[in-house]
């Protein structure tokens, strides 16, 4: 039996230590408090550098399979915001139970850039293999997961957050809707 979908917890030390970290989206907060009493012009609001750096890379690793991209959704990105807050103090990965979402989640000790991060979720489809709809590589079997997440077909939005942690440590999470991951179906 079992859930559906599946959370893929990432953790990888990305390899290029440098540049300051993107703080949480700013953005997400104006755009969420404006989709109160104007949802359609917060829906259709450009998002900020960092939602573009999250959207580019994933929106790019999708196209290169012939799926469509993805559109970055204020919510999602609102309540990963709220998740890495919470978790910021331990600096670890949200569990997120029986969240209706799928997730993609890194941990840096330094401050990661969101494309950095994507790529390394991206880099995991090398683990792939479409004809049998498996991952390999060593890692227990979820050696692709983050990859099939961000470019599984059904999914349609993104949002996502970072919170620095201490020492410099950057937690990322993204939120996908609707989940993909699910058994026995592929990404594309």
């Amino acid at each position: 039996m079992g859930s559906a979908h599946h959370y893929y917890k990432f953790q990888h030390q990305l390899p290029h230590p440098h540049l300051l970290l993107l703080l949480l989206l700013l953005s997400l907060v104006a755009a969420r408090a404006g989709a109160r009493s104007h949802n359609s012009v917060a829906a259709a609001a450009a998002p900020s550098a960092a939602a573009a750096e999250f959207l580019d890379g994933q929106n790019a690793a999708r196209a290169a399979v012939g799926v469509a991209p993805l559109r970055w959704s204020p919510a999602l990105a609102a309540d990963a915001a709220a998740a890495a807050k919470r978790q910021r103090p331990r600096c670890e990965f949200a569990e997120l139970g029986k969240s209706p979402y799928g997730a993609n989640q890194a941990w840096t000790s330094y401050p990661a850039r969101p494309a950095e991060v994507v790529a390394s979720w991206v880099a995991t489809g090398k683990h792939y293999d479409r004809a049998t709809d498996t991952c390999s590589g060593g890692g227990g079997g979820d050696d692709c997961g983050t990859y099939k997440q961000v470019v599984w077909r059904r999914t349609l939005e993104l949002g996502c957050a970072q919170a620095t942690c201490g020492g410099g440590a950057t937690l990322t999470l993204c939120l996908y809707y609707p989940h993909g991951n699910v058994r026995g179906q592929p990404p594309y």
